[in-house]
């Protein structure tokens, strides 16, 4: 458990549940996340959710934000990621991600075709918090970590 002046801080979040085409049910852990660019003062996005996922590599974002917060994607490195849809272009852009217990500044790829506004990967999410999904209670727990 993390603590920071005596305080633990711990983040629950119940799954979010939706029904599959087979009548069984899927789940999500789900956070209310913001972005800016990495720079002093930067105007941050409205919260919107992303999915914490511990199989994306990163953090990835829907083009979309980019375009709101002034980005040009293509101007960012290319990475090719290889996931379940096969190879895709990603690019990849320094920004403050905003998440329970003070803002990070991480690299994080934006993607044209995303069909969701965003996945919280290994890099960038799971390096600040101990993720624990938890199955039979049906939630995740977070739990952050501060590194000197």
């Amino acid at each position: 458990m993390v603590c920071i002046f005596g305080l633990k801080l711990r983040t629950v979040l119940p799954y979010r549940t939706f029904p599959d085409e087979f009548g069984a049910h899927l789940f999500s852990a789900v956070l209310r996340v913001q972005i800016a660019l990495d720079v002093s003062n930067a105007p941050r996005t409205r919260r919107f959710e992303a999915i914490i996922d511990s199989g994306a590599t990163r953090c990835i974002f829907h083009s979309g934000i980019a375009e709101f917060l002034g980005i040009d994607i293509q101007s960012g490195d290319c990475e090719i990621t290889n996931g379940i849809g096969g190879e895709e272009e990603v690019w990849i852009h320094p920004v403050t991600l905003y998440i329970p217990g003070g803002p990070v500044k991480i690299r994080a790829g934006f993607k044209e075709n995303l069909p969701l506004a965003g996945l919280l990967g290994m890099t960038g999410f799971f390096d600040h918090f101990n993720v624990t999904f938890e199955s039979l209670a049906g939630q995740c727990v977070l739990e952050r970590v501060y590194r000197a």
